[in-house]
């Protein structure tokens, strides 16, 4: 008896049933019931990036009078509503899959064609008017395809993690303008070491921040290099020789990037370095938003018992048993958004790493991982200048005073009073828990004046000449 809730289809391993209103077919039924290991599923970015793909392709093949114009319309349509996400509900399969991505590819192929055959009054799974490989997958592989998509991906995920970015560099850069004369106590070893201004200092978190994103960006110019119609193993079997030229045309003019062929589409196709380069970039980002969201929770520390150089905003209580507690939240959200990232990048690295012969069929990791930490530092760092930096005071009246009660002047002393007699005043002030100021005072080295002078941020906090009139 026919179950009217299925349709049935066949592919070489025999008959598959299909859910009767799907537009997927027989071969995403197959890899759904084969993979069954996650709920992670492809960002929204791949798929309108794969559609893409499937575009750029009924184009050229179009153009090349290898569709008809009726294949070629229905086909156009349908991949422009999988491009605009219309059927991202049956795009439903699992990242970890059969290998090169192939069940993606063929996701993508069946929904296209499904439609396509339903704009021409066909049934679906019948592919009457349009075949998911014969129409759809023309002139493709899977092997050029998901590499092609994934570097689509991530440019088209770019920009809004550069703007991200930006952002937080535009903000920091207020804090350090607001702040650039106010003079800390410079830290190395997470010691007292000499005087620096908090515009110095975060000046510094800035300038990391803006060559991570050069350096991302750089890195992303290797992805705008193609392999697509190289097709299985490069050598572009079963296309026009003008059809990866076609290709290249309109997945410029349907993205507005500008992309390259590449010199060799088998290394192209074997080789992901370029992924794990580029990788590579936001492994230096997520660095950059450790070490910086690290040093806010230390400068933040306290209230009363710890640094409490600078006051975060409050944005939940930070214990279920210590009443009155607040906690760094956002810096601790971020640090553990850029762990996340670092194993990813880690992932992405040992699966660049599985190349053998024509090529690498770890493309669908590497896209996941990629795109996700793209997305997760994303919103990551939005979320850090929102709900952090903007927010941030500094305490004028703790700095000032941990700057007294440091030892970090007494380096600018040596100029005028010898390393020897520096470090005694030093040991000194130590040993009697007074401050170094009150010790140059008491043993008659310096007057309150003078000191004043010595102590300056021209001294202590850039290159400056020798005050002669002060060497004693």
């Amino acid at each position: 008896m026919k179950n009217s809730n299925t349709r049935k289809e066949r592919d070489a391993l025999g008959e598959v049933q299909v859910p009767a209103e799907a537009y997927f077919g027989a071969f995403t039924v197959r890899a759904k019931k084969n993979f069954q290991i996650s709920d992670f599923c492809a960002p929204k970015v791949f798929k309108e990036a794969l559609g893409t793909v499937k575009l750029a392709a009924a184009q050229s093949n179009y153009s090349l009078k290898l569709l008809s114009k009726k294949e070629f319309s229905a086909i156009d349509k349908a991949a422009k509503e999988f491009i605009d996400g219309k059927y991202d509900q049956e795009f439903i399969l699992d990242v970890f899959q059969a290998g090169a991505g192939t069940s993606y590819n063929m996701n993508a192929n069946e929904i296209i064609a499904n439609r396509a055959n339903e704009i021409l009054k066909g049934k679906k799974g019948e592919y009457k008017f349009v075949h998911p490989n014969n129409h759809v997958n023309l002139g493709q592989s899977t092997n050029d395809v998901i590499p092609a998509a994934t570097r689509i991906a991530i440019l088209f995920a770019l920009p809004s993690l550069l703007q991200a970015i930006t952002g937080l560099e535009e903000e920091i850069g207020k804090k350090q303008e607001k702040y650039k004369d106010l003079i800390k106590a410079g830290r190395t070893h997470l010691q007292d070491a000499v005087p620096i201004t908090f515009g110095q200092e975060f000046d510094s978190y800035r300038e990391a921040l803006k060559k991570s994103r050069a350096y991302i960006i750089q890195l992303s110019e290797q992805l705008q290099i193609l392999g697509i119609g190289g097709t299985a193993v490069g050598t572009g079997i079963n296309t026009d020789p003008k059809y990866k030229e076609h290709m290249l045309k309109n997945l410029t003019k349907l993205t507005g990037i500008e992309f390259h062929k590449a010199n060799n589409a088998t290394e192209i196709a074997n080789n992901m370095n370029p992924f794990m380069n580029f990788s590579s970039g936001l492994r230096s980002l997520s660095t950059d938003l450790l070490n910086f969201s690290n040093n806010l929770m230390i400068m933040n520390s306290g209230p009363k018992a710890g640094i409490g150089e600078i006051d975060l905003p409050e944005v939940q209580p930070g214990s279920s048993i210590m009443p009155g507690k607040i906690n760094p939240s956002i810096p601790e959200g971020v640090i553990m958004t850029c762990l996340h990232v670092l194993g990813s990048d880690r992932a992405v690295e040992l699966a660049a790493q599985r190349s053998h012969f024509e090529l690498n069929v770890m493309c669908p990791l590497i896209m996941f991982e990629i795109l996700e930490s793209m997305k997760l530092l994303t919103n990551a760092i939005n979320t850090l200048n929102k709900s952090c930096i903007k927010g941030l005071k500094v305490n004028k009246e703790r700095t000032k005073m941990l700057l007294e009660k440091s030892l970090c002047n007494a380096t600018s002393l040596v100029p005028y009073i010898g390393y020897h007699k520096t470090g005694e005043i030093v040991k000194t002030a130590l040993k009697k828990s007074t401050r170094l100021r009150q010790e140059l005072i008491d043993e008659g080295i310096f007057t309150e004046k003078e000191l004043n002078e010595l102590f300056s941020a021209d001294l202590t906090t850039k290159p400056s000449k020798i005050r002669k009139k002060l060497v004693k």
